[in-house]
């Protein structure tokens, strides 16, 4: 055989190479090269661009759809209308052939001529008349005058003015012409539009549908080149070409059609973060630049950092421009999951960026044992659940010992307060009494009392923002009630709690009503060793080692730090550094979180102790907090795409926490937030006002005052006197006063400052004319002026608005006008009807007719009620 093969290569080598034959090599090799091509266009054509086939997919159904839009329209068309107006333009179109048109158009054009003429020959003789008055000038400028060149430049002028005097009367003849041929031509133009706006909506599909089926099949991609950094924090491009596949967001056909063709749900929030130029993937995240569904969504590549964004959780990319805002208008989700956090006390254990300024959410333990008794403390710290399911303290699962001795611990820290109960204070009251002003006053808003869950609801809160009071009378004395509904802060002076200024007789009876609710369970009474040092020392440590400090103000522990692990750029910690002890839960971030939120002890092994207490969390606050987590993230994108936090920003910020914090929401209505209090009153016309138009609508220094002391800016004549709700007493401090008139300010876009009003002097003038129109508006039927009593009818108190004789210590001059002009533009859903619709008065024989006339004139009559005359202090 290897002779053989010897043989041929021998053979084959000793032949020319002019003789050898490789056409079947050629042949062959040429035949796997051409399937190989073949191969690649069909691979690259259609195995790697499925997007085309999508996007030939959203061309059928958009146009589809488009065009049933377009037959709609048709059919919606007013047949009638457009016979009418085609008759008329026909008419109309005609009438350019009439003799009229024609003889004047063929006038006007001789005109034209001879109007072009005349300014030639003008010109001619303004040529000429130039030289001669340039001779002319030129020999009285060397000392004689020439008559010959003297009477050249007359007879020129004299020449133009002829030529002009012609054109004046030719223009005059031309404009006449014209308007006479603009008369037809307008009554074609006027039937033309007119047609145009009846087929409008036709018009508009129609080009839609052909915009659609000749769209070209491409990438669509939009480039950010600064919007990341790399880790050298150099800007780098990202590539997105999410709409390539979603190309519906926009369309307003595309509203119920499935995805990828599905129109964004929020289309406010597109104007502002507008896809065609920021792209999809700064909110949504994903893999920009992949061009399949899966890859593009994160979840073909297990290495992708960023995967879309799904459910609720495309909330926590809010974080990545707006960090510094706890409240976004337009993502409730966002603000609602942030909210949650701080009333969680999470910041308490975490350093959580944002969140290292705030004030602890749990009450002052330095005088506990002077509120309640030892057996008391000890089962709550065992569970505090059992006490108060609805409670936002977590359980530590402390064994009995421990809970003993941090029992003794906080009993030894009230031991060194003075603090006192006056023994007797409580001399008896009616408990019936009692809980009709607690379920009017305004107690219900926050506190819940059994099965009075209307206002938890409401929230969409697994907890009470306070203490649920149906087991109040075992927790505490009756003369620790009457102290404490007096004056909360007697007790305890940083309390949130607010004062409502009960009378001593209100507070018996609220003491008697609260001290009837009781807790029917029998408990074994434990045998506490309170006075043990040791014990003490332990209960000492075991406040420190849990971090009770985080929500509690503890003597000699106000410096502690924080027990547990930052948290600024959990959204980003990897599966890998998570442990998941011996469950069997799947080993995703998502999975870990919920697990850990639903039972933090949940990944506890013998090896593994976890201290992290036990919430209560609904299934529904485990996927906002986990959102929130989702989002701490140390991404920073170029600043330019970050939203300005400046100064009025921080102004607004620093107010809103104070708001967050003594809880404005639960009663009023602020940033489309709140009004929970609703959940109990059943007339609308007895609710809390909405307020978040505030610092526009009320001056500056009757804000400070009434903030100050409601019950004295507000007497004798308050502004609602039949409502039953209290505006509390919440003893603010100068600055958090005055935060919260900033923020007021900012969120009505006024400048951030207090303004005099004191000069302000209504127009002498205006005043009667201001009160005839009060009057012929029957304004009193509704709104109490001075001591006078709401106008005939027999208006009943739900009926009734704001009394006025305070208005001009209360109102801005300029909003009542602005109020005047359209209340529902400034209050969306007010009772106030609109006087003046379209800026139009239905009074056309006062002062004209003029509706801001007679505004001012309404708002200088308004302003004098019950007033004295100011003393003119500057003019107006």
């Amino acid at each position: 055989m290897h002779d053989k093969e010897n043989g041929v290569f021998t053979h084959r080598a000793q032949r020319p190479i002019e003789e050898r034959n490789y056409s079947a090599y050629y042949i062959a090799f040429t035949g796997l090269l051409f399937l190989g091509t073949m191969w690649a266009v069909v691979d690259e054509v259609i195995t790697r661009r499925p997007w085309k086939d999508v996007e030939r997919e959203y061309q059928v159904l958009a146009s589809r759809r488009m065009k049933e839009q377009y037959q709609q329209a048709v059919t919606d068309l007013d047949s009638s209308a457009w016979l009418d107006l085609s008759a008329k333009l026909a008419a109309a179109e005609d009438s350019l052939k009439s003799p009229a048109y024609t003889g004047a158009l063929a006038a006007y054009d001789g005109v034209l001529g001879a109007l072009a003429k005349e300014n030639r020959r003008f010109q001619f003789a303004k040529s000429r008349g130039d030289e001669a008055y340039y001779f002319y000038k030129k020999a009285v400028h060397e000392g004689g005058e020439d008559p010959g060149a003297k009477e050249k430049l007359d007879r020129d002028e004299s020449e133009m003015a002829a030529h002009q005097a012609v054109i004046n009367a030719l223009e005059k003849e031309r404009d006449s012409l014209l308007a006479v041929m603009n008369g037809y031509r307008q009554e074609v133009r006027k039937n033309q539009n007119a047609l145009s706006d009846l087929r409008k909506k036709i018009d508009k599909w129609d080009a839609k549908v052909r915009k659609a089926e000749n769209a070209p099949i491409e990438i669509r991609q939009v480039m950010l080149l600064d919007y990341d950094k790399n880790p050298f924090n150099d800007p780098k491009a990202r590539i997105d070409r999410c709409q390539t596949c979603h190309q519906g967001w926009n369309e307003d056909v595309m509203e119920d059609a499935p995805q990828p063709f599905r129109k964004h749900p929020l289309p406010a929030l597109l104007a502002l973060h507008k896809p065609e130029v920021m792209g999809c993937t700064p909110c949504h995240r994903g893999q920009g630049p992949a061009l399949t569904a899966a890859t593009a969504h994160g979840e073909g590549d297990p290495y992708w950092e960023n995967p879309l964004l799904k459910g609720i959780d495309v909330w926590a990319s809010c974080t990545t421009c707006h960090e510094n805002q706890s409240h976004l208008d337009g993502a409730p989700v966002y603000s609602s999951a942030r909210r949650l956090v701080v009333e969680s006390g999470c910041f308490g254990c975490h350093e959580i960026k944002g969140y290292t300024d705030m004030q602890r959410i749990g009450p002052e333990l330095g005088r506990i044992a002077h509120k309640t008794d030892p057996q008391w403390i000890f089962r709550w710290v065992r569970n505090p659940k059992d006490y108060n399911p609805h409670t936002r303290m977590p359980n530590f699962r402390f064994t009995d010992d421990q809970a003993e001795a941090v029992t003794a611990y906080l009993v030894d820290v009230s031991s060194r307060d003075p603090f006192t109960t006056a023994k007797g204070a409580y001399a008896g009251g009616s408990a019936a009494k009692g809980k009709e002003i607690v379920e009017s006053v305004g107690c219900l808003a926050c506190h819940s009392i059994g099965d009075q869950t209307k206002v938890r609801a409401l929230r969409g809160t697994s907890y009470d923002i306070a203490p649920e009071l149906s087991r109040v009378g075992s927790k505490v004395t009756p003369d620790w009630i009457f102290d404490w509904v007096r004056n909360p802060r007697h007790y305890n002076p940083t309390t949130k709690m607010p004062n409502l200024r009960l009378t001593d007789g209100e507070a018996r009876d609220v003491t008697a009503y609260l001290a009837t609710l009781r807790d029917d369970r029998t408990f074994e009474k434990k045998d506490l060793d309170l006075a043990s040092p040791a014990t003490i020392k332990r209960g000492e440590g075991l406040v420190r080692e849990y971090g009770c400090n985080g929500c509690h103000v503890i003597p000699g522990m106000e410096k502690e730090s924080r027990v547990s692990v930052s948290l600024s750029n959990f959204g980003r910690k990897r599966v890998e550094e998570m442990d998941f002890g011996d469950t069997h839960v799947p080993h995703t971030w998502h999975d870990w979180v919920f697990n850990k939120l639903k039972d933090s002890r949940a990944f506890q092994t013998d090896r593994i102790a976890q201290k992290m207490p036990v919430f209560a969390f609904s299934d529904d606050e485990i996927a906002r907090i986990r959102l929130f987590l989702l989002s701490l993230t140390k991404d920073q994108p170029d600043p330019r795409y970050i939203q300005a936090f400046d100064a009025k920003q921080q102004e607004i910020e620093t107010g809103r926490k104070v708001a967050y914090r003594y809880n404005c929401q639960q009663c009023h209505q602020l940033e489309n937030e709140g009004r929970f209090i609703a959940a109990v009153i059943d007339d609308p016309a007895f609710l809390p006002p909405i307020i978040t138009g505030e610092g526009k609508k009320v001056q500056e220094p009757w804000l400070r005052d009434f903030l100050k002391n409601p019950s004295v800016v507000g007497a004798p004549n308050t502004i609602r006197p039949w409502l039953k709700t209290r505006m509390p007493t919440f003893s603010l401090s100068d600055d958090e006063i005055a935060a919260l008139t900033k923020y007021f300010l900012g969120l009505s876009n006024q400048e951030l400052e207090v303004r005099d009003y004191a000069a302000f002097q209504p127009d002498p003038a205006l005043l009667p004319v201001g009160r005839t129109i009060f009057n012929e508006f029957q304004c009193i039927k509704c709104h109490p002026a001075g001591n006078a009593p709401p106008g005939p009818g027999g208006t009943s108190t739900s009926d009734l608005a704001p009394n006025l004789t305070k208005a001009r210590d209360r109102l801005k001059p300029e909003w009542i006008v602005e109020w005047l002009a359209d209340p529902n533009k400034l209050q969306e859903g007010t009772r106030m009807p609109t006087f003046f619709p379209d800026g139009q008065s239905p009074l056309g024989d006062v002062l004209g007719g003029d509706a801001k006339k007679q505004m001012t004139a309404i708002r200088d009559y308004v302003e004098s009620i019950g007033q004295p005359p100011r003393s003119r202090v500057a003019s107006r």
